[in-house]
């Protein structure tokens, strides 16, 4: 580790790094500042390049959090929990994740049971009975895509896993 003040020019390396990884997908601060570490700069010149980044707002870990469990959300493939997992996996701490979540929910309007009837339905697990070992698949199917317990015995009571479901 470099124990001098960055030169401007580490810096301006770092944030062209930053702003190149960037341009592909909205990043946490955590990532970019692993991307930093990977590519051998030292931590001033990290911190330097990530406050740059941040001060021209394209560093917001509350927005990519939001936005991004909204966009796992809306593709139906996986449940809150699972997009919790995720987003702690890029770095962010267990209550962003979840206050992210539930923010998401809100705004893309998740519903958790139609999200898991969609799951089961591309599987081929859904408009006919299962068998118990069927039913065991689909409910680990379920858990390991981070649907509750409580969604996934709704789901899963229904015996023909119609899609579109009972009202409730």
């Amino acid at each position: 580790m470099d124990s001098e003040a960055p030169t401007p020019e580490e810096v301006k390396r770092a944030t062209d790094a930053c702003l190149r990884l960037l341009a592909v997908r909205a990043r946490s601060r955590h990532e970019l500042l692993t991307a930093l570490e990977r590519k051998g700069f030292s931590e001033p010149v990290r911190e330097a390049a990530l406050a740059q980044v941040a001060g021209w707002g394209y560093l917001d870990d509350e927005r990519f959090a939001r936005d991004r469990a909204a966009v796992l959300l809306q593709r139906g493939k996986y449940g809150p929990e699972a997009v919790q997992q995720r987003l702690q996996a890029h770095g962010l701490s267990r209550e962003e994740a979840s206050e992210a979540v539930a923010e998401a929910t809100g705004a893309v309007e998740f519903d958790a049971e139609a999200a898991a009837r969609q799951v089961l339905e591309r599987r081929g697990l859904s408009g006919r009975k299962l068998g118990p070992k069927e039913h065991a698949r689909a409910g680990r199917l379920l858990l390991s895509r981070g649907f509750s317990e409580d969604v996934i015995q709704r789901v899963l009571g229904d015996a023909a896993l119609e899609p579109s479901g009972p009202d409730d």
